[in-house]
């Protein structure tokens, strides 16, 4: 039986807990386990309940359970809203003195008097540290392991601080292994493999740096802004240039001038903020100018969830821009998929002179897993920027082409002189009102979906080749599925999947070939009106059977998704 053991670490905001869960987080990492951690945050500096999930294998994994293992409660309530939904047996950590456990068979009651061993070793702020020696020993991991750790974490911090955290760990560690000696979790031996331990935020950006972006302005909004500040931490060193904007529309606008003076240039937003920017999205359709807009989805209407996840801007980013425009729509299901998909969404804003969404949410972008590499040799940046002397004169900025992709140069390019204009306009830039002008340039900007539709990421397909009934998934309900068509699968069933990350233009034919002739379609998707199950039929013309739908801020679990799809079968 493989290892599957989940740990919940629960708290309020201000008490550490990130801290906690990143520094666990890397342990198990380092001990060589496979992990999908997730977080649940309000939207809060001080107060409110948050809580971090650590599911912890000896194999890859994709996704939550709906339980827990082990409870690390750094308050009350952790307790009260926690208990009922632990697994049977289970183990609580807690302060002895301030939190209470009830007493029941199924779970074990860790109580240490956690405040009073970190006063002893200097300052009751040392209290997380001492947890964390706690939850090693009680999993037998190494305790070189997390001091060297807590070293590398607070190396940035005073020698007394570092040296008090370090103190406080090996103080917990030493007082679990004395007083429950009997009272340990067995993980499991696994072979010790460097793995990068990755949010979906984190390779988003690594994506579209290895993509060649020069330029990122935002108005920071989450679930986006991890991403905003991870290209602005690090792309310094490769020359990357970020701007904090005003507001939404000033961002978009910034990102269109960089992109039309030679950068490759993106924006990242949320909901709220894609509202603001369709003006400019409407004016990169026109005047051809490359974008990539990373709109991480969070549940609304107007402010709505803020820190919670969803899939409810499909629609929106379908058609948002006024007029009519090619666009690509694309989904990343995974942090390992997202950073290639990144690289490839920079390509093809240039390639085809198009705005580009990556269409992600708040579980995608602040959910860290273990992969073993990113290959940055699988997909490479290639520049579609014409050469000044290749080019014929005069130069016709919008010329008119069989494939609709008229020669790309930027502003201050040598020896080339050009308009960019907001209106209709003739093959050189200038406004023109002439009716045979307008069709000609709007069957030559849509001629590009021929080209489009050819590119990568067609639907993929997990399980059985035969399987009478399928599971679709788009972005990141990619985990939870794989999952239950692995447990569905044990228990016999003829099930499979199809995975959808290029949403738009849509793979009409690559669909068909895989849908047609199955007995059961199911969508899963984070929204009220199923939006991709409307979208799979409205293009297929194939009929899906009622989707399996969430839409109260949380991300899906196998125990959900099996639950509804059970309903569905009675």
């Amino acid at each position: 039986m493989s290892l599957d053991f989940t740990i919940t670490i629960a708290g309020q905001a201000g008490q550490g807990l990130n801290t906690f869960a990143d520094i666990l987080t890397k342990v198990l990492a380092r001990s060589g386990y496979h992990l999908f951690v997730t977080q649940d945050y309000m939207s809060r500096i001080r107060g409110g309940h948050n809580f971090t999930q650590i599911r912890v294998s000896d194999k890859p994994i994709y996704s939550i359970h709906a339980g827990s293992h082990l409870l690390v409660a750094l308050d009350q309530q952790s307790v009260d809203l926690h208990y009922n939904h632990l697994s049977d047996p289970s183990f609580i950590i807690h302060d002895l003195d301030t939190v209470k456990v009830p007493k029941t068979g199924k779970i074990q009651d860790v109580g240490i008097p956690i405040k009073k061993i970190a006063v002893e070793c200097g300052n009751p702020l040392y209290g997380n540290s001492v947890v964390l020696g706690i939850v090693s020993a009680l999993l037998t991991l190494e305790p070189s392991v997390l001091t060297n750790i807590l070293k590398a974490s607070f190396a940035k911090k005073s020698d007394e601080q570092t040296k008090g955290n370090m103190k406080a760990a090996t103080e917990g560690f030493g007082y679990m292994s004395k007083n429950f000696q009997n009272l340990t979790i067995t993980l499991g031996k696994v072979k010790k493999k460097n793995r990068m331990l990755i949010s979906g935020s984190e390779s988003i950006s690594l994506g579209m740096m290895a993509g060649g972006l020069r330029f990122i302005s935002a108005y920071p909004m989450s679930p986006s802004t991890g991403i905003f500040t991870f290209v602005t931490d690090k792309g310094r060193r490769l020359g990357i240039l970020s701007e904090q904007a005003e507001d939404e529309i000033a961002a978009c606008n910034m990102a269109l001038g960089a992109s039309a003076a030679g950068a490759r240039a993106a924006v990242t937003t949320s909901g709220g903020g894609l509202s603001l920017m369709c003006e400019g999205i409407s004016l990169s359709g026109i005047a051809e100018i490359p974008i990539v807009i990373v709109n991480m989805q969070r549940p609304g209407p107007a402010t709505g969830l803020p820190t919670r996840t969803a899939q409810e801007d499909l629609d929106f980013v379908l058609h948002i821009g006024h007029g009519e425009f090619p666009r690509f729509v694309l989904a990343p299901g995974t942090a390992e998929e997202s950073f290639y998909t990144s690289i490839h969404a920079m390509n093809l804003a240039e390639k085809y002179q198009v705005p580009v969404f990556i269409l992600g949410d708040q579980h995608l972008a602040d959910s860290y897993v273990t992969v073993d590499t990113l290959n940055t040799n699988k997909v490479k940046y290639r520049s579609y920027l014409v050469k000044s002397t290749a080019l014929k004169k005069p130069y016709l900025r919008y010329k008119i082409t069989k494939n609709g992709v008229s020669p790309l140069a930027y502003y201050g390019q040598e020896k080339i002189n050009f308009i960019v204009d907001s209106h209709v306009h003739t093959e050189d830039g200038h406004i023109s009102e002439d009716m045979n002008v307008a069709g000609k340039m709007v069957e030559k900007r849509f001629r590009k979906l021929d080209g489009m539709k050819k590119e990568f990421y067609g639907p993929q397909y997990y399980g059985p080749k035969n399987a009478k009934t399928l599971f679709v998934s788009w972005g990141s309900t990619y985990g939870a599925v794989r999952e239950s068509i692995d447990y569905l699968l044990l228990q016999k069933k003829s099930v499979a999947m199809i995975h959808y990350n290029k949403i738009w233009p849509f793979p009409l034919e690559e669909s068909i070939k895989l849908l047609k002739s199955r007995k059961d379609i199911y969508v899963i998707e984070n929204n009220y009106q199923g939006q991709f199950d409307r979208l799979l039929k409205r293009e297929t013309q194939i009929n899906t059977g009622e989707p399996i739908l969430r839409y109260d801020g949380r991300p899906f679990n196998v125990e959900f998704i099996i639950e509804k799809f059970e309903k569905r079968l009675k």
